[in-house]
């Protein structure tokens, strides 16, 4: 059972980031000018919008080898990083006024739970460990 709940934990976690990605370019594709929409919000938190692609591609790639449990424990510290500074980002527009503490709770919450998988990146039902498992066996 724990090894079940292992997977549910990592699949959780990975679709924070992945099914959320996957969801904003869907609304980047359908809304005209979805783009630059997206670019003006990063820059609403204070985020230039050259990061808009960066964000895209470290969510889109690192949830989807998190979800897959591939280079589990890589994926894990990128994606925490990431969520730390989102956390920080939302911390700085709370001192200046914007109500976003629960949105810094919330990223500190998932940068721990990131942070507790990298530690135990061995969990079940993922490539590490098939490939793992495959390498004992030659």
């Amino acid at each position: 059972m724990e090894n079940f709940f292992s997977f549910i934990a990592r699949l959780f976690l990975a679709s924070i980031f992945f099914i959320g990605v996957i969801l904003l370019l869907n609304t980047l594709l359908k809304t005209p000018d979805g783009y630059a929409i997206y670019q003006d919000m990063l820059g609403a938190r204070g985020v230039p919008g050259i990061f808009a692609p960066i964000s895209v591609i470290v969510q889109f790639v690192f949830g989807l080898t998190l979800i897959l449990g591939y280079k589990t424990k890589l994926s894990a510290y990128v994606l925490s990083a990431y969520s730390l500074i989102w956390s920080l980002i939302y911390l700085f527009n709370t001192l200046a006024g914007q109500p976003l503490m629960l949105q810094v709770l919330q990223y500190l919450a998932i940068t721990g739970g990131l942070l507790h998988l990298a530690i135990n990146s061995n969990t079940s039902y993922s490539l590490d460990n098939f490939c793992s498992a495959k390498e004992k066996n030659k």
